[in-house]
């Protein structure tokens, strides 16, 4: 299952500014729980995500650049860097008898469906392990239409695969400030329909919620795009966040506040009756947030 690409001299011309070093790692299915949907197991087939959003919890996760481990690494190089796992399918085949029953999300601190898949080609390997593991359910979270080049075998998996599109505004120049380096939202929208048209069932995570001008037209394109359901995630700010500081350029520190959020959580509740609020429960340690902000309330829509 070795990448082409790792037989070319200098792979690592072919990601620009990305610093990219792949490895084997020691581990890849991780025991986490989630209120939303219960799944026993987080499959990353990645270290640090391409896309570098802004506001991204995991830049205070302890990790390490390629190459340096044992040493942190600086938030604020968030984006600039990935490994790519590359026995990330053989070990999940070796881990196969755990997956009983199971389900699975990917990922949970990187995207399944960054730049990096196309070269790598990881997420897909595994999915093809995940399909021969029958009792096993899967979940697909990503933000790019990357994803169809995996619709054919997505639609294998029938009933035991749902798909989360991250569209956390309505505006692609909200997009622009802060996901500067992940698709534009007309293509997630795109990728939705394509998804619910192949019979795949799709969902639109709105997670972390950005300023969304027009909700009741927002929930009206989920519908019109095929979701079958959709969540509002409140943003999760590190200590001493700088994006704290984005936000209050842009006059937009009113998505901290429980009422907007409520608010769009509850036209959504509208368009997909199904749904039902949530209060978050955290499964990671929550660092503290800015002194600033008061604490937020996550508003979930069950699916």
């Amino acid at each position: 299952m070795t990448p082409p690409l790792l037989s070319l001299a200098h792979p690592r011309e072919l990601f620009h500014d990305l610093q990219v070093e792949p490895e084997d790692a020691r581990s890849i299915l991780r025991p986490q729980k989630d209120d939303r949907y219960g799944f026993g197991f987080a499959l990353s087939p990645y270290r640090g995500c391409e896309h570098g959003c802004r506001y991204c919890y995991v830049r205070d996760y302890p990790q390490a650049l390629p190459g340096e481990k044992g040493k942190p690494v600086d938030r604020s190089l968030w984006g600039t860097w990935a490994v790519p796992k590359l026995n990330a399918p053989e070990l999940l085949w070796n881990q196969r008898h755990r997956l009983h029953g199971q389900t699975v999300f990917l990922a949970s601190a990187t995207d399944p469906y960054q730049p990096l898949e196309r070269e790598f080609r990881l997420t897909r390997a595994c999915l093809e392990v995940l399909l021969k593991c029958p009792t096993t359910r899967v979940l697909v979270h990503t933000r790019s239409p990357l994803v169809l080049q995996d619709l054919e075998l997505l639609r294998a998996f029938g009933p035991r695969v749902r798909v989360g599109l991250s569209i956390p505004t309505d505006d692609d120049t909200v997009r622009q400030v802060v996901e500067p380096r992940s698709p534009p939202v007309p293509s997630r929208w795109a990728a939705m329909e394509r998804l619910a048209q192949a019979g795949i069932e799709v969902n639109l995570a709105v997670a972390p919620l950005m300023p969304v001008h027009n909700p009741v037209a927002f929930a009206r394109r989920a519908k019109d795009s095929g979701a079958s359901g959709a969540w509002v995630g409140g943003l999760r700010l590190l200590k001493d966040d700088p994006f704290y500081d984005v936000l209050a350029r842009n006059d937009w520190l009113f998505i901290l506040d429980a009422e907007y959020q409520e608010q769009v959580a509850g036209v959504l509740r509208e368009a997909f009756p199904r749904a039902r609020r949530r209060e978050a429960q955290e499964t990671r340690a929550v660092p503290p947030r800015h002194p600033l902000v008061p604490a937020q309330r996550g508003l979930f829509e069950g699916m």
